[in-house]
């Protein structure tokens, strides 16, 4: 019988090599330091395009519930009030037959000023002006106007 010598093979691998031995403590600083830098600047952003998208959201909610005032006072030829209370920071819709006034509150921070506006059943109305700010200098105002009793928005 032939007798068989087992040889040992000697593997190299690239990992004994200098360079090759991971990521250093400062590397990893810089990398975790941009990562952090990069995420605050992105929430920040998210941060004021919400404010922003919910401050232009109040003021179209603040237009379309004067256009409703108008259409509930022709469709059931009624006089209606679009009213106002700047202290409370909010505004509702009454009418002479309906007591019942759902009343909207504007986030903490906003600021609603104007008039008391009357639609009558024929599409006038008494006309006036009502402003929304977001209290950090942002302003709309809605300029309702007396013979077509229809809202315009306006930014400042």
């Amino acid at each position: 019988m032939a007798q068989t010598a087992l040889r040992v093979v000697k593997v190299k691998t690239k990992t004994l090599r200098a360079g090759n031995k991971g990521f250093t403590l400062l590397e990893l600083v810089i990398v975790f330091f941009i990562i952090g830098l990069a995420s605050s600047v992105v929430f920040f952003s998210v941060v004021k395009i919400h404010e922003k998208t919910l401050f232009n959201e109040e003021a179209r909610r603040l237009v379309l519930t004067i256009k409703h005032a108008r259409e509930i006072s022709l469709i059931d030829r009624r006089n209606v009030v679009f009213d106002l209370n700047e202290e409370q920071n909010n505004y509702w819709i009454e009418s002479v037959e309906n007591d019942a006034a759902s009343i909207h509150s504007l986030p903490r921070g906003f600021g609603i000023t104007g008039d008391t506006i009357f639609f009558f059943p024929k599409g006038n109305s008494s006309g006036g002006t009502v402003k929304i700010n977001n209290g950090k200098g942002k302003e709309y105002t809605i300029e309702v106007d007396r013979v077509l009793g229809t809202p315009a928005l306006k930014r400042l």
